[in-house]
C-alpha cells in the first residue's frame, strides 16, 4: 500500500492550495468590489450566496460520504470499492446537479421578486447553469481528497487560479460586470472537471452500476443521510445564512458590508487553519480504520494543537488591523465593514474549534451528536436574525453569527473530549502494565 502524506505534510500541501486560491480569490472580491461600488457588490454577494446554498442542497452530502468512506477504504487498500463508491457518487451528484439547476431556474423569477430586485433574475439564470459543474467537481475533489492527493490538487489550482483572476479581470475591463464574472466562472469549473477527471479515473477504476457489499451500503447510507441533514443546519450556522436574511430585511449597502468582512475570514479561516481542517477528516477516517483508538485520539490533538498556534494570532492581530485592513483594499466606502470584520475574526476561533471537533465526530461514524445539537443551533440561529438584523443590519449579522458558532462550537467539542480521553485510557493502561 503506497505511504500517504502525515498531518503535517498534507496540511502543507493543502495550504499552498489554499493560499493559491485566496490569493485569486482575494484579488477579484476587490476588483469587484472597487468596480461595482456597495450597492452592486451587495448585488452580486447575494447572487452568489443564493447560487452556493443552491449548491450546498445540490451535494446532498454526497462529496463528504465519498471523501469519508475512500479514506477508510484506501486505509484498507481497496481500490475496487472505492471505485464503486466513487463511480456512483458521480452519478447521483450529476442528477441532483440537474435537478437543482432546473430548480434554481424556475425560482429565478420568484426570488427575484421576494429580494425586491428585478435585475437578480438573470443573474440567477447563469448561476443555475453553473451548479451543473459545480456538484460533479466537488465529488471529484472528494475522491482525491480522500485519496490524499493533495499535491495534484495544488497543481491543478495553481494552473486554474490565475486563469480564473485573468478571466474575470478581463471581464471587468470589457464592462461585462456580474454576468461577466459568471460566465468566466463557468469556464473555469469546466477545465478543472477535466483536470480533476482524468486524475481520479487513473487512480480508481470507475464503476457506474456495480453494487455496493450491503453491509457497505447501509453504513453509507446511513451516513449520507445524517451529513445532508446536516448541510442544512451548515447552512444555517457556518455558511451565509445571514446575507439572504439581509437582504430581505436591510439594505444591498448592508449586504456589502456584511459579505466584505465575511469573505476576508473565510478566506483566512480556509488558507491557515484550513489547511489542518482540510486533511483531518480522511487523517482521522484512515485511522479509525487501524481499530487504534489511541491513533485517531492522537491524530485528534495532534490537529488542535496546530489549529490552536495557528488561529489565535490570526484573530488577534486581524482585530487591531481591521480597519486598516478594509480601507487599503476596498477603499473608505466600505469604512462600516471594519468592526463587521473584528466580530467575525472573534467567530474564527470558534469555528475552527467546531469544524475539527465535527470532523472527529464523522470520523467516528457519531453524526448523531452532530444532528442533536445542529438543530437546537440553527434554531438560535434564525431567533437572532430575526431580531439582531432589522435593527443593526450587518454588525447584527455578524453578533448572531459569532454567537451561534460558539455555542455549536462548544457543545459539541467538550463530550467529544470527554469520550476520546477515556476512549483512549484502556488500551494505554495495558500497554503500561505490559
Amino acid at each position: 500500500m503506497r505511504q500517504r502524506p502525515s498531518l503535517r505534510q498534507g496540511s502543507l500541501l493543502n495550504f499552498a492550495d489554499g493560499a493559491i486560491s485566496l490569493a485569486s480569490a482575494l484579488i477579484v472580491s476587490v476588483l469587484l468590489a472597487r468596480t461595482l461600488h456597495p450597492t452592486k457588490f451587495g448585488l452580486y454577494a447575494l447572487v452568489m450566496s443564493i447560487v452556493s446554498f443552491a449548491y450546498l442542497f445540490a451535494r446532498a452530502g454526497i462529496p463528504g460520504t465519498v471523501r469519508r468512506y475512500a479514506a477508510e477504504f484506501d486505509g484498507r487498500d481497496d481500490r475496487a470499492l472505492i471505485g464503486i463508491v466513487a463511480g456512483r457518487g458521480l452519478r447521483n451528484a450529476a442528477l441532483t446537479a440537474l435537478a437543482a439547476a432546473l430548480l434554481l431556474a424556475l425560482a429565478a423569477a420568484p426570488l427575484s421578486a421576494f429580494f425586491r430586485n428585478a435585475s437578480l433574475q438573470s443573474y440567477l439564470l447563469i448561476g443555475a447553469v453553473l451548479l451543473i459543474p459545480m456538484v460533479p467537481l466537488s465529488v471529484l475533489r472528494a475522491v482525491l481528497g480522500g485519496l490524499q492527493q493533495y499535491r495534484f490538487l495544488m497543481r491543478v489550482t495553481m494552473w486554474t487560479s490565475p486563469i480564473w483572476l485573468v478571466a474575470c479581470g478581463g471581464a471587468l475591463l470589457l464592462g461585462g460586470g456580474i454576468t461577466g464574472v459568471l460566465l468566466a466562472t463557468l469556464g473555469v469549473e469546466l477545465v478543472n472537471v477535466g483536470a480533476l477527471a482524468w486524475k481520479a479515473t487513473r487512480e480508481v477504476p470507475m464503476r457506474w452500476s456495480l453494487a455496493l457489499p450491503e453491509e457497505v451500503r447501509s453504513r453509507m447510507q446511513r451516513y449520507n443521510l445524517a451529513l445532508a441533514a446536516l448541510i442544512l443546519l451548515d447552512v444555517i450556522v457556518w455558511q451565509r445564512s445571514e446575507l439572504l436574511f439581509l437582504g430581505r430585511l436591510s439594505s444591498a449597502d448592508q449586504v456589502s458590508f456584511y459579505a466584505v468582512p465575511f469573505a476576508l475570514t473565510e478566506r483566512v479561516a480556509d488558507l491557515i487553519p484550513g489547511a489542518v481542517l482540510g486533511v483531518l477528516l480522511p487523517g482521522l477516517a484512515f485511522a479509525q480504520a487501524s481499530a487504534d483508538p489511541t491513533r485517531f485520539a492522537a491524530v485528534f490533538k495532534e490537529a488542535l494543537r496546530y489549529l490552536g498556534i495557528l488561529t489565535a494570532p490570526i484573530s488577534i492581530v486581524g482585530i487591531a488591523l481591521a480597519p486598516f485592513a478594509i480601507e487599503l483594499l476596498y477603499g473608505k466606502d466600505y469604512a462600516p465593514a471594519a468592526v463587521v470584520l473584528q466580530i467575525l475574526l472573534v467567530s474564527i476561533i470558534f469555528g475552527v474549534l467546531g469544524q475539527a471537533s465535527r470532523s472527529a465526530l464523522l470520523g467516528m461514524e457519531a453524526q448523531g451528536r452532530l444532528l442533536k445539537t445542529g438543530i437546537a443551533a440553527g434554531a438560535l440561529s434564525i431567533a437572532l436574525d430575526l431580531v439582531l438584523i432589522p435593527r443593526w443590519g450587518a454588525l447584527g449579522a455578524a453578533i448572531a453569527n459569532t454567537t451561534v458558532q460558539a455555542t455549536w462550537s462548544l457543545a459539541i467539542f467538550i463530550p467529544l473530549w470527554w469520550r476520546l480521553q477515556h476512549r483512549a485510557t484502556p488500551l494505554r493502561e495495558a500497554v503500561a502494565s505490559s
